[in-house]
């Protein structure tokens, strides 16, 4: 018997927020252990704690939980983010009010390696700029120029977990140098993967490729900055596939005017969505996606599935699979799924 046949209490799971056309996934879940599905658009606090003061359960996307939200859940038992990054919970909170939150850590690796190799190839080979020169009717490859091939080039990765470790391995076959900051990993680890573990100084200004992998915290918030920029190559290449504000957007934008960097691939900004009147709009060699790269059918119902899952696994009395704050297991007593 799996975990959540073992019951069939019923419980009040709500979603705050998701941008999903269907629901169905999470209901094929949280109905086998007999709780009741409530999809909202929350737009502020007030909508979040109004719709879930009495939730056993709370799913979220972009819903802002904070201290003032969390606190007011009466008997939320587990939060649920669909997503890899935490940001936007208070985790501090919902630790001390004893709520498990759970996350989905380990999906769409493959889409977003994918997507970053997809960005550094159409930065590299500038297919945006040889497009619209087409589309205007010119025919003039040198309008391209200067394209360097990509054997022999460094990239650098800034964070080395599971996304960073599969673009290592999607661009070798280029014959690139590999470079990783990460205070976090071992050095070993990077060098019996092909890559070699530095400092983030000899990073930004020794990569032809600057590729961001980080999640958003304190100490990773504006990490690209005037200051970096100004010490990196001037045909540099950054991409971003990790969170909006580790780049600095207003001093990328100087960058890309006064031409310290060559080019950009962004699928994420800060804010989302990006604002119309935002001057990268207009720039040639900046890619913008809307927060994309996640995205396949198959990773999308993963996410669905998983986080849905983290839901079920604590109303039957489990830690969930993808435990965010692990220090709430000195609060709350529940079995681990393996047992």
């Amino acid at each position: 018997m799996s975990f959540w046949e073992e019951e069939m209490a019923k419980f009040k799971v709500v979603i705050t927020d998701r941008e999903f056309e269907t629901i169905e996934p999470e209901k094929a879940v949280l109905e086998k252990i007999g709780a009741e599905v409530f999809a909202y658009q929350c737009k502020n606090e007030d909508e979040i704690i109004e719709i879930a003061k009495d939730c056993d359960g709370l799913i979220m996307q972009y819903a802002n939980l904070t201290r003032k939200v969390i606190e007011s859940l009466e008997k939320c038992k587990v939060i649920s983010k669909y997503a890899i990054g935490l940001d936007r919970i208070d985790l501090k909170a919902a630790t001390e009010k004893g709520i498990c939150v759970g996350h989905v850590a380990d999906y769409c690796v493959d889409e977003v390696s994918t997507h970053t190799v997809a960005m550094i190839l159409a930065l590299n080979r500038k297919l945006l700029i040889h497009d619209k020169n087409i589309k205007a009717g010119i025919w003039d490859y040198k309008l391209g120029k200067k394209i360097y091939n990509l054997k022999g080039q460094t990239i650098g990765l800034v964070g080395f977990g599971k996304i960073a470790k599969l673009v290592l391995e999607k661009v070798k076959p280029y014959g690139m140098n590999i470079l990783v900051y990460d205070p976090f990993v071992p050095a070993n680890v990077v060098s019996e993967m092909g890559g070699k573990l530095v400092d983030f100084e000899e990073l930004i200004t020794t990569s032809d490729i600057v590729s961001i992998h980080v999640p958003l915290l304190e100490s990773t918030r504006y990490m690209f900055n005037k200051e970096v920029f100004k010490k990196m190559k001037n045909s540099a290449i950054l991409i971003n596939m990790g969170r909006g504000p580790v780049i600095k957007e207003t001093d990328l934008i100087w960058a890309r005017e006064n031409k310290e960097i060559a080019a950009a691939g962004l699928d994420v900004t800060d804010p989302e969505p990006i604002q119309p009147d935002n001057p990268m709009l207009k720039m040639d060699n900046v890619i913008i996606t809307p927060h994309a790269a996640y995205y396949s059918e198959e990773s999308q119902l993963a996410l669905q599935t998983l986080t849905a899952e983290n839901v079920a696994q604590v109303l039957t009395g489990y830690y969930p699979r993808y435990l965010a704050n692990k220090e709430v297991k000195e609060i709350v007593k529940l079995k681990e799924l393996s047992e």
